[in-house]
């Protein structure tokens, strides 16, 4: 996997996780409440997978900010 495509998603779950913070202060409803925590609970799963698995792959330059 090229590192820049490993960026690229590690954006786009900040992005995601960013907007489920949103969603989830907004939201009246208790469903809607538990399908966002474990969207959320999934989306930070997935990216210690991508750091725990693919973040030595990364320059050591930028591999210090991606880290969690």
């Amino acid at each position: 996997m090229s590192h820049t495509y490993l960026i690229d998603l590690y954006d786009l779950i900040d992005q995601r996780l960013e907007e489920i913070t949103c969603e989830q202060n907004s939201s009246d409803s208790r469903t809607e409440q538990d399908f966002l925590k474990g969207r959320s609970e999934c989306l930070i799963e997935f990216k210690q997978f991508l750091v725990t698995h693919y973040n030595r792959k990364l320059p050591r330059r930028i591999r210090g900010k991606y880290s969690t």
